[in-house]
């Protein structure tokens, strides 16, 4: 269904008078400006603002007593909207919904005039939202409670039909996102996961946490030139993002490590932070009988992306190392 607001709203005020008119255009911000507060349309009118809410008051009155059957069809597609989204809709996704990028303030008028719609102010836990049934309210704060402890348990991102599958209560998923859409706690990344909003890889603030989810979502050790690129792609970064500045982040941030020539791994991974040498040393200290050369290269190749001639190079150094006549590898002896 198509509704056309701007015919529908000429309509309902036709029997107006002009100053009850004026009133509602300049409260709801229909004539080519945002919506304006009581005070500010009576200093405007040369008004009480007490004065402005009454003419607002008996504006409304007016056509809920003599437009119903023009607001019948308006007020039918808003309800099976509600309905559709389990009767609970936050407020912005409601007005990019039924207000098609261009009519958010018809809607927001229509909305205050019907009497089966109610606002609910923005809250510690919640984002303004409108609801059909205030009763619902307790059953979503419970459901979003489970949400919050579950991924607090698992700390794992999840797709949204698998979310789904984890809540107690049979729900569609286009209600379970909406219920979500409210919350303060419980948000879907850039790539369609959903966890708690303090993740880095569902709701990145910084180029940190943009490395961190590049390297998350791909899985596998990196070169900062790539991380680059996979920032600037996601959806939240609108400008432009300077590989220097994700290189100097990676290299002052101790959840990345460095294991080749520009390219980072994270921490989390099991990856050690250290030169090769480091590395060396920490793999001998937990093999004290020594390690072969093949032995030796296979771990150090799991921690570090360097040439086998790097590491060869790097057990020459006689007062870490030592190699046995079996051409085992351990730690040299301290003089």
């Amino acid at each position: 269904m198509i509704i056309n607001y701007e015919r529908v709203i000429d309509e309902i005020f036709h029997d107006l008078a002009p100053r009850k008119r004026e009133v509602l255009e300049r409260r709801f911000g229909l004539v080519g400006q945002e919506p304006l507060t009581l005070q500010a349309i009576g200093n405007q009118l040369k008004i009480t603002r007490e004065r402005v809410r009454q003419l607002e008051e008996n504006a409304f009155e007016l056509i809920r007593e003599r437009q119903k059957a023009k607001l019948q069809k308006p007020f039918q597609y808003f309800l099976d909207y509600f309905d559709e989204h389990g009767r609970i809709r936050g407020e912005e996704k409601l007005f990019d919904d039924l207000g098609q990028g261009r009519f958010k303030n018809y809607v927001l008028l229509l909305l205050n005039l019907g009497e089966d719609f109610y606002k609910f102010k923005e809250t510690d836990d919640f984002y303004p939202f409108w609801t059909t049934d205030p009763e619902k309210i307790q059953e979503v704060k419970t459901l979003l409670n489970f949400l919050i402890k579950e991924f607090k348990n698992t700390l794992v991102p999840l797709p949204i039909e698998e979310v789904g599958k984890r809540v107690p209560v049979g729900i569609k998923i286009s209600v379970l996102v909406s219920y979500i859409d409210i919350s303060k706690f419980v948000f879907e990344s850039p790539f369609g996961l959903y966890g708690l909003v303090d993740w880095p890889e569902i709701r990145p603030r910084g180029l940190k946490d943009q490395a961190y989810l590049a390297l998350k979502r791909e899985n596998r050790p990196l070169h900062f030139m790539e991380i680059t690129e996979l920032i600037g792609k996601l959806p939240s970064v609108s400008r432009k993002v300077l590989p220097e500045s994700v290189h100097n982040e990676l290299i002052r941030n101790d959840g990345f490590v460095l294991i080749g020539r520009g390219v980072y791994a994270l921490k989390e991974w099991g990856y050690k932070p250290g030169t090769v040498k480091d590395i060396l040393v920490k793999i001998l200290k937990q093999n004290k009988k020594g390690l072969m050369k093949e032995e030796l290269l296979q771990k150090i190749l799991e921690q570090r992306k360097v040439q086998a001639s790097t590491i060869f190079l790097n057990l020459q150094d006689k007062t870490l190392f030592k190699k046995d006549k079996q051409g085992r590898y351990s730690l040299a002896e301290k003089k």
